[in-house]
């Protein structure tokens, strides 16, 4: 939480949490005392006594039977939305009432699993910090609104000027980006945030996503993070870099710009639960349709030094304080807490496990014949949703950071949004291709 010497007071408080899909719901309720100070607004009295929702009409959250939410906003989160003057907007614990009385923290909470993921996993004195980076596209009657290319300015970046909006009101909501600029593909921007703690940056990532459809909808356009909404030019992902840190100390860090043995085992547990990953990751019908050749998106489970036909990349680095991986499947359709979650849980479980990775990759995997990938032990990415799912089911692990309560509504809910596709969809290429058949 960052002061703000704004003028304009605010008035409401979005009361915020996120649903199973990832979304962001809230329920706005009035300050008693309006004030432009962060500080006083996280000290007002509204705050303090939160308030109940419906949990029965959030996908994911409660039975009608037994449907009451408490949501209590957490002081350190509160933000002002520069979007929206009038208000702020505070990230929120969820309640459900217990069968004698009293409250218990709501089992199907996505921030929840993801706190219970490092309270399970981290030792004391330990924490996870992520930088991850969004891409998306800006989008104008259907249509990419540029025909700029990577790293252009302007005037071929006809967005740069939407662009350092983007950098400001990200700014004034405490989430300073380390790097915006226009991505490979004409209308596709990328936002880098820079490191922080994974439970306030997983709200980040909520909040920037919320605000960048904001903007753009002020600008007569439309922001988009579908993985893979125009043929033939690169996807939006969601590549998250990570670092643990025990006090001080970077503990994927060693000499000669090579990593630790933590290190290589939190990769060997991202590439053991890759494909049940995958699922909560890339939960979208469409996200398969990134995961392809050619665009650097990778669709191998393996693991490379600056690779980025891999699936974990090891970025440069000299100092071992700045030794990350970066784990590049991730799209932006994932609810990012469930799959924070996930993540952390599978790093984690290699740490336990001692999982040691197959060698590093060092050849263009897109590249390499059937008989190189069986011999450096390289395996497929699930190629469609159902496969994902199918991994996820039988993953225990991962299964374990969702929560016993999450996870089946999770599986449930996704294949039928699978099923749909499959069996309750007729597309254009199907006309085109099959009409006169």
């Amino acid at each position: 939480m960052e002061s703000s010497d704004k003028a304009i007071p605010c008035e409401l408080l979005e009361a915020r949490f996120v649903d199973l899909l990832g979304r962001v719901k809230a329920m706005v309720i009035p300050l008693k005392h309006p004030s432009s100070d962060l500080r006083e607004i996280a000290g007002d009295a509204a705050v303090a006594e939160g308030v109940s929702v419906d949990g029965s009409s959030i996908e994911g959250y409660a039975a009608v039977e037994n449907s009451d939410l408490y949501i209590a906003p957490e002081p350190e989160t509160v933000f002002r939305l520069p979007y929206d003057p009038a208000r702020a907007a505070a990230y929120c614990k969820l309640y459900q009432r217990a069968p004698g009385g009293g409250l218990l923290p709501s089992s199907a909470d996505p921030r929840g699993r993801l706190r219970a993921v490092l309270a399970e996993y981290l030792e004391a004195g330990q924490q996870v910090e992520i930088k991850p980076e969004l891409e998306f596209f800006f989008v104008r009657d259907g249509q990419p609104a540029d025909r700029g290319a990577y790293i252009d300015v302007y005037p071929r970046d006809q967005l740069s000027q939407l662009m350092d909006e983007v950098f400001r009101m990200l700014g004034q909501m405490g989430i300073p980006p380390e790097r915006v600029h226009h991505e490979g593909a004409p209308g596709q921007v990328e936002v880098e945030l820079d490191y922080a703690p994974i439970l306030p940056q997983a709200d980040h990532l909520v909040s920037a996503k919320t605000a960048i459809q904001a903007l753009a909808h002020r600008a007569g356009l439309h922001a988009t993070f579908m993985p893979k909404p125009f043929a033939g030019v690169a996807g939006s992902g969601m590549h998250v870099h990570f670092r643990v840190f025990q006090a001080q100390e970077n503990l994927f860090g060693a000499g000669g710009g090579e990593l630790s043995n933590t290190g290589r085992h939190f990769i060997g547990g991202l590439l053991s639960h890759a494909p049940a990953l995958t699922a909560i990751c890339n939960p979208t019908v469409n996200s398969y349709k990134r995961l392809v050749p050619g665009h650097e998106a990778p669709i191998h489970i393996c693991w490379g030094y600056q690779n980025r036909s891999a699936l974990v990349r090891i970025p440069l680095f000299t100092d071992p304080r700045k030794a990350s991986l970066e784990f590049r499947s991730p799209d932006a359709t994932a609810g990012f807490h469930l799959a924070l979650a996930g993540m952390i849980a599978a790093g984690m479980d290699g740490i336990r496990r001692k999982t040691e990775p197959p060698e590093p990759t060092a050849e263009n995997v897109y590249r390499l014949s059937p008989a190189q990938r069986r011999r450096l032990r390289v395996r497929p990415l699930p190629g469609t949703l159902g496969e994902a799912l199918d991994a996820l089911a039988r993953d225990d692990v991962v299964l374990a950071a969702l929560g016993e309560t999450l996870a089946p509504r999770f599986i449930e809910l996704h294949r039928a949004l699978w099923d749909h596709y499959l069996h309750g969809v007729v597309t254009d290429w199907e006309r085109e291709t099959y009409l006169d058949a």
